[in-house]
């Protein structure tokens, strides 16, 4: 009896003993990543490129690890850190520090292409980048058939300014959308000019084919014009950031604390700004045996709905279907 209990009791502890490995083996490859990705940030800040001002790169870098674990291969039933390169998965990292996004927040997101994990802006990115760059709040309304809306186009600057829009609440008929604008203003500038962008429905709905869901989500469906609005709103931000400049994202600070975290570590150097000596991927059991720690998550954590048009550069056709639908903010 006592050799079947002991038999029992060791065998019960072959597991612990394996899951407690694995775990080891996963903790060992998020710290080489994250450290790879913290010496390469330094060296580019030793030559002069800094992320933005107050962003946290090895706590977003933590965040967006605890997200990654949970996501899982629709296909193969395996975690996706499993499934790409190490390699990627530090580039992807590093991206979003550099743009100083958090996946957290739902900023961004990281995608699996093949054995590759690329990192992907989201709406509330955008939004997020252009406030940084001085925009203030933006401004979205929809046009419906029968409003009376007028713009024009400045000869002088080519830029668009809206001169009037009636509506009447008659008008207002989902069915019957046939365009929407946007206006962004300077936050510290009122009195400046603002930027303004104009879509029709044709080309709100062609935007919505570049996601992954073609238009077709729940959202909208059942809220076309709340879509319609964060369409032309990703796109006036996405106009306000790239005819900005870089010096109120990336200005400076006279507080010792802030210069001194701008300071690159005298480590580091050519060779450790090149992810090198990285980890090999995880194998499925080691993210498992984290996943099982995490959490689970609650309506806070979940994707979002898709919710604006595909960045410039649109998927590739030759992509495999995204990890889950609810990723793409499109």
């Amino acid at each position: 009896m006592s050799t079947n209990q002991n038999g029992q009791r060791a065998a019960s502890n072959v597991p612990a003993k394996k899951q407690e490995s694995t775990e080891v083996a996963f903790i060992n490859y998020k710290n080489k990543i994250t450290e790879s990705v913290l010496n390469r940030i330094a060296a580019l800040q030793k030559g002069g490129i800094t992320v933005p001002k107050g962003f946290s790169a090895d706590n977003q870098i933590y965040l967006a690890f605890l997200k990654l674990t949970s996501m899982t291969d629709p296909s193969s039933k395996k975690p996706v850190l499993s499934l790409v390169t190490p390699q990627s998965v530090a580039n992807a990292m590093l991206t979003m520090c550099l743009k100083g996004l958090s996946m957290e927040k739902g900023q961004c997101t990281f995608i699996r292409y093949g054995n590759e994990l690329q990192f992907q802006q989201e709406y509330h990115g955008t939004v997020a980048l252009a406030k940084r760059y001085g925009a203030g709040d933006p401004q979205a309304q929809v046009i419906y058939e029968g409003d009376d809306f007028e713009y024009e186009i400045n000869p002088k600057t080519g830029k668009k300014v809206v001169k009037k829009h009636i509506q009447k609440l008659q008008n207002i008929n989902n069915d019957k959308i046939v365009g929407a604008w946007c206006l962004v203003p300077y936050a510290d500038h009122p009195d400046w000019e603002p930027k303004v962008e104009v879509m029709t429905m044709d080309e709100i709905r062609r935007s919505w084919m570049q996601g992954a869901t073609k238009g077709q989500s729940p959202a909208h469906r059942n809220f076309p014009q709340e879509m319609a609005k964060k369409t032309v709103i990703g796109r006036a931000c996405k106009l306000f950031v790239s005819t900005s400049d870089d010096a109120g994202v990336y200005g400076t600070d006279d507080s010792p604390e802030w210069q001194e975290s701008q300071e690159a570590p005298a480590e580091a150097n050519a060779k450790e700004a090149i992810f090198t000596e990285l980890p090999q991927a995880p194998e499925p059991a080691a993210v498992e045996a984290v996943k099982e720690d995490l959490p689970e998550p609650g309506p806070e954590d979940m994707p979002a709905e898709p919710e604006w048009e595909a960045p410039e550069d649109a998927i590739p056709q030759q992509a495999e279907t995204p990890l889950d639908e609810g990723f793409f903010n499109l």
